[in-house]
């Protein structure tokens, strides 16, 4: 009998042991698991995008709230608040280029190139954001017009950088002026398109 007893309590025990191996494994896979997942929202581009995403839900909510569709006067708080809004990310986009002044400083074509391009990435990315703002915001018509004024635009951006860039025609500052007057083409448009058209 005391054998019996010593058995049963033996496998119980053996039996407990398992299921906490397990329930530790089951809570390993998770704790892998999590770090995966939380390793692809953390990942953001240092550009200022992480904004809109946080912004989104405030504005979803306004637009759902039927107090705000009723008053002309509260729309216009809300439009004031959003031309406010991304001016304030435009300022920001130019307070972020001070991490590039160490390449400028460095004084060599390559390192300058390298601080254009970034430059110039910066402000296209702000000029596609607000592209796809107004898209929202803006009437067909008006939405059908900018996109005609855009794409003329464009072109004159870049006729503009090709003849800044002649100066230099042959030299290796020849590229770098391209890609600089593109990038100061692009943060005027992106004030511009801001304070005319964004409600």
């Amino acid at each position: 009998m005391k054998k019996l007893l010593i058995l049963t309590i033996f496998v119980g025990t053996v039996l407990t042991g398992c299921g906490s191996t397990n329930e530790a494994a089951n809570v390993g896979q998770t704790q892998a698991t999590e770090p995966a997942g939380n390793s692809t929202t953390v990942e953001q581009p240092a550009t200022g995008q992480e904004e809109p995403a946080e912004e989104a839900p405030p504005a979803v909510a306004e637009e759902e709230n039927p107090a705000d569709a009723a008053s002309p006067a509260e729309q216009g708080t809300a439009s004031v608040e959003t031309k406010q809004e991304y001016l304030q990310k435009l300022d920001e986009v130019e307070e972020s280029l001070a991490d590039l002044k160490a390449l400028n400083e460095e004084g060599t074509t390559v390192s300058m190139n390298k601080a254009a391009e970034e430059t110039y990435k910066r402000w296209d990315t702000a000029l596609n954001e607000i592209y796809s703002e107004l898209k929202q915001q803006l009437p067909d018509s008006e939405m059908a017009a900018l996109k005609e004024e855009q794409l003329n635009w464009i072109q004159q951006r870049d006729e503009t950088a090709a003849k800044e860039a002649a100066q230099y025609e042959g030299g290796t500052m020849e590229g770098l002026q391209y890609v600089a007057t593109q990038a100061g083409v692009t943060k005027e448009r992106c004030y511009e398109l801001v304070e005319e058209y964004m409600k």
